[in-house]
């Protein structure tokens, strides 16, 4: 993979703590754009593991069991613990569980409380004179619950080292956030487009290029234009700037110019339709805007470091097809 963004080699440890009827939502929008960094940048820049209070299975709230993957005993030291809860907070919220989390805030350099996750984090005592948020259906109740907490009515609310976050789609947006930190805005250019959350200048996921309006229309006319790339002084004239104003804004928020951020966006288009099947290498070229088959199949070797061509035979093996 070429790399055209800042991305860290370092390898985050991360605890996922579920409590019971917990919020599947939750989980999957904190895992799975984890999951797909890894992907992305080819190695494990996050690592993870799941536990439980009792060390058994836990059920979400619409029944989904999960097992642990590990031990609370056999947890090591961590970047990121999250605690996840949703309903029963104040079942959860006792001595025991409470001792654990203390344990747990020993052994990790950040502590985070997903949706009523704040709760037993407060109620363990770890989040006394901190900022902090939970679901908005509980705000009034959490701040009368922990007068010493300076209640916030956000998406999610950083402090030192608690993190609080309301929950649902917003831990979607968390962990995005926590991602570009290590690895750039491109990357999480990538993500977006890989998740189709909203457009690739959805605010959550390019902080980076928040309020940067040039370079926002940019990107949203790039990613109209996949399959017919415009040049990029008529790019420039869409954006309302010069085009090296153009290629200053992109070198300061990405680390690239536009041609480069550009060619990402169809070759990654490209490989998406490439690994879902039922499309010639041909079809596929065309529909990311290469004239050119032996061209876009270049482009595609330098920028991923393999051939359309494997690309589509995984595809085709997993459908009991072959490439075309």
């Amino acid at each position: 993979m070429q790399n055209w963004s800042k991305s860290s080699t370092k390898t985050r440890k991360i605890g996922f703590l579920l409590y019971d009827r917990f919020s599947n939502m939750a989980l999957a929008n904190l895992l799975e754009p984890l999951r797909a960094t890894n992907t992305l940048v080819g190695h494990s820049a996050f690592e993870w593991q799941i536990c439980t209070p009792d060390d058994w299975v836990v059920h979400s709230s619409s029944g989904l069991p999960i097992m642990p993957t590990a031990r609370l005993s056999d947890i090591g030291q961590g970047d990121f613990l999250f605690a996840i809860c949703s309903y029963d907070h104040q079942t959860h919220a006792t001595p025991a569980n409470a001792k654990i989390l203390r344990a747990l805030a020993g052994r990790f350099q950040t502590m985070v409380g997903v949706d009523t996750g704040g709760w037993v984090l407060a109620a363990a005592g770890l989040l006394d004179g901190c900022r902090a948020t939970i679901h908005f259906d509980l705000l009034d109740a959490f701040g009368e619950r922990f007068p010493s907490i300076e209640v916030e009515r956000a998406r999610w609310v950083r402090d030192g080292n608690r993190i609080t976050c309301s929950g649902g789609m917003a831990a979607y947006d968390l962990t995005c956030e926590l991602i570009g930190e290590d690895h750039g805005a491109a990357l999480l250019l990538e993500l977006t487009q890989m998740f189709m959350s909203e457009s690739v200048t959805a605010p959550h996921a390019l902080a980076r290029v928040r309020g940067d309006r040039r370079v926002e229309a940019c990107l949203r006319e790039m990613e109209a234009n996949i399959e017919t790339p415009l040049p990029i002084p008529e790019l420039a004239r869409r954006s309302g700037c010069r085009q090296r104003d153009l290629e200053q804004r992109f070198e300061r928020h990405f680390g690239a110019s536009p041609q480069k951020v550009y060619r990402r966006l169809r070759l990654n288009s490209a490989r998406r339709m490439l690994e879902a099947g039922g499309l010639s290498i041909a079809e596929v070229a065309l529909r990311a805007g290469y004239a050119d088959a032996s061209a876009f199949s270049r482009a595609f070797r330098v920028e991923f470091g393999l051939s359309p061509r494997v690309v589509a035979r995984g595809a085709a093996i997993t459908a009991g097809a072959q490439p075309r």
